[in-house]
């Protein structure tokens, strides 16, 4: 089990979901292995705090890893001997990247560079990741998600929406073809409107991402 301060470095600093990862560690398939993957876990913060603890500050351009993702990324080859051919092997290389991006330049590594296919632990904000463009945003910005139509029932929406109807498309009927939870039936592009002072995060360049506070959606309609 997981110390409660390691817990709190995952919650606050880090700013994932604990249910996230609790939930898919108790998943039948991986109990055999959760001592491994949750002292990987607390390997990975001790990895992080003494670099943080050196002094150590990120480069900007460099394309060195940290000390820490090299603790990070060495530690997790070994275990991977141990896990291979387990269905623990994939958790513990997602659980290794996202700490790794953390380690080599904060939440604004790992919120930006997170991947999207597959288990990942699961980021929420709750307060602006800087650096942003929300100033360039308007008053009110009209959004679009391309999600599955389960979001849109249960009200229970993901944080990351698009200023672009045809990046939400992509999302909705093109970037997930293949997984095990895909179905194009049910697959929609929802649209909201929220005033910028509701978001937590821009970048409109790409994908044209804006991360909002779903706590302040006041409707929603499929499109």
């Amino acid at each position: 089990m997981l110390s409660t301060e390691d817990q709190d470095f995952i919650s606050n600093e880090m700013s994932i979901s604990l249910a996230s990862i609790n939930s898919k560690l108790s998943e039948h398939a991986l109990l055999p292995y959760r001592v491994h993957l949750e002292s990987a876990i607390a390997f990975f913060i001790r990895s992080i705090q003494a670099q943080n603890k050196s002094g150590y500050l990120f480069g900007g351009s460099s394309l060195q890893p940290s000390p820490g993702q090299v603790q990070i990324n060495n530690h997790s080859a070994e275990l991977s001997e141990v896990l291979a051919g387990t269905e623990a092997l994939p958790i513990l290389d997602s659980l290794r990247h996202a700490f790794s991006l953390f380690a080599r330049n904060g939440l604004h590594e790992l919120f930006t560079c997170q991947e999207n296919v597959g288990w990942y632990p699961k980021v929420i904000l709750s307060k602006e990741l800087s650096p942003n463009d929300i100033s360039e945003l308007p008053s009110l910005v009209t959004l679009y998600r391309g999600t599955d139509i389960a979001e849109h029932n249960s009200s229970s929406y993901g944080q990351s929406w698009t200023t672009r109807k045809e990046i939400a498309y992509l999302f909705a009927f093109k970037h997930y073809v293949g997984q095990p939870s895909f179905e194009i039936s049910k697959r929609v592009i929802l649209k909201t409107k929220t005033p910028k002072e509701h978001a937590y995060f821009s970048n409109q360049t790409g994908e044209f991402e804006v991360v909002i506070d779903v706590g302040k959606i006041s409707h929603v309609e499929v499109v």
